[in-house]
């Protein structure tokens, strides 16, 4: 035994055996190094661990959303229905991206096992990959079919058309996500005033539906009968008017907008004189043209129809988030401004759609028989929407020269980009300006297509020549290295 030790002992002392207790160490070290991190890296945000990879940004939330979120003062419960196995790929994403942020909790319920879980929320029939915003005693419920819609609406119809199939392609959870959690957690929400009493074309109920969802609430108001605009008043709407203000509602008007009001206007053509409306827009800048404004650049108008018009968007706190995209949008039958010959001390006036050079208005269109150019039609760019702020007053104006650009029919020609132009003149005109900057984000990749003689080149190359390019090299390696 004593032998055994000693020789045990001079093994100990040996180099090669401190050279083994190091490699020993230092394995262990790296294992328990190992551990560490993965267990670091677990206890991160899944937000943090699952990079947004792709080119749009598809899963980033948006600096507004960001903002909205981390003034937050209340706890937000998002309650997402699918069953397991169900979940939808970009929604789980941009969900991870909300559950990050401390007082927004996201949980997933199957509709299956607690089947009467949505209903103490909605009324509705619950879709998969559905969600229930909450947060106190207030709620909203968002379909899954609402944050999809599509961009390009030729598609959209012949997949409806022959294959009985919507093309969605556009993801606008964000804005909706967003919407319902400004919604349950606001006090009191703006209220903003439609005008009636003029022959207005008015408003649909799915533009109304998507206010709401902006979280602004919308009442009519007869000017005739009341004295004066409700306190409660966030911004006044005049929609599309074929019969001119009256002088006391103008008196009205005007006294509210010298108080720092705010009004938004779309315009409709009318053979009827405006001089009480026309002479509010010139406060702000803006001269009412009589007339429609047709296109003359085919770059600028859709289907060879001269009226339906996708004018130059111009650079806006309304119009941002289109510009980035690079969306249009398209105004039918627009009425035409021009920026006022005086524009008053202390105003701003930045035109947000504009025509081409050669466009041109047509004026009495009772009667005509065609829109083609004629002898003695004004022509030039005109303004087809634009926004107004008075400096010293703070009011604030927004003028579109359609009724109908906003209105499905339209507005889903171009991804939606009409109906969220009409939602961003209205956040703006009520200081919301963090709603303005989501926009529905598209979900359609580059492609790499290849005809049938050259995908067969690159299949023999990348199966049979590339892999035998690497074998012969390896052999190459092994025979010098067995001569040395």
């Amino acid at each position: 035994m004593k032998k055994l030790m000693k020789k045990l002992g001079a093994s100990l002392g040996t180099k090669g055996w401190r050279a083994g207790a190091y490699s020993v160490f230092a394995a262990v070290l790296v294992i328990a190094m190992a551990v560490v991190a993965n267990l670091a890296v677990q206890a991160l945000p899944a937000a943090v661990t699952q990079l947004d990879m792709t080119d749009e940004k598809l899963y980033t939330l948006s600096q507004g959303t960001k903002q909205t979120l981390a003034g937050l003062d209340r706890d937000v419960d998002i309650y997402w229905l699918v069953e397991p196995g169900m979940e939808n790929t970009t929604m789980e994403q941009v969900l991870l991206r909300y559950a990050q942020f401390d007082r927004v909790t996201v949980t997933s319920v199957d509709p299956v096992r607690y089947p009467g879980f949505a209903a103490e929320y909605t009324d509705e029939s619950v879709t998969e990959n559905s969600l229930i915003v909450a947060c106190g005693e207030r709620s909203m419920y968002i379909p899954y079919e609402s944050v999809w819609t599509y961009s390009d609406y030729d598609m959209y119809s012949y997949y409806l058309t022959y294959y009985g199939s919507e093309y969605l392609d556009v993801f606008a959870g964000e804005g909706k996500i967003t919407g319902a959690i400004g919604y349950v957690t606001s006090g009191e929400l703006p209220t903003v005033y439609y005008l009636t009493g003029h022959g207005e074309t008015g408003v649909s109920d799915d533009v109304l539906d998507a206010m709401a969802l902006e979280n602004v609430q919308t009442e009519s108001l007869n000017l005739l009968t009341a004295d004066a605009v409700p306190e409660d008043c966030a911004a006044l709407a005049l929609f599309g008017p074929v019969n001119d203000l009256t002088e006391r509602e103008a008196e009205i008007l005007s006294a509210y907008m010298e108080g720092g009001g705010q009004l938004l206007v779309t315009t409709a053509y009318t053979a009827a004189d405006m001089p009480n409306l026309t002479a509010l827009l010139e406060r702000f800048g803006l001269e009412l043209l009589s007339g429609c404004v047709m296109e003359d650049d085919s770059r600028y108008y859709r289907y060879g129809y001269i009226d339906l018009i996708l004018p130059q968007i111009g650079a806006h706190p309304i119009t941002a988030p289109l510009r980035e995209g690079a969306y249009s949008v398209l105004m039918p039958d627009s009425q035409g401004m021009v920026l006022a010959g005086t524009i008053p001390e202390g105003v701003t006036v930045t035109p947000l759609l504009e025509s081409s050079m050669t466009s041109y208005l047509k004026q009495n269109l009772e009667g005509l028989s065609g829109y083609d150019r004629a002898e003695g039609d004004r022509t030039g760019s005109f303004v087809l929407a634009a926004a107004s702020e008075d400096g010293p007053s703070g009011a604030r104006l927004v003028v579109f020269g359609s009724t109908r650009f906003m209105e499905a029919d339209f507005s889903d020609m171009v991804s939606g980009a009409g109906l969220d132009l009409f939602l961003n003149g209205v956040n703006w005109l009520c200081r919301q300006e963090t709603g303005i900057s989501i926009h529905p984000k598209l979900l359609t990749g580059d492609y790499l297509t290849f005809d049938e003689g050259t995908a067969g080149v690159l299949k023999v190359g990348l199966t049979a020549v590339i892999p035998a390019l690497f074998l012969a090299a390896g052999l190459v390696i092994y025979v010098r290295r067995r001569r040395r």
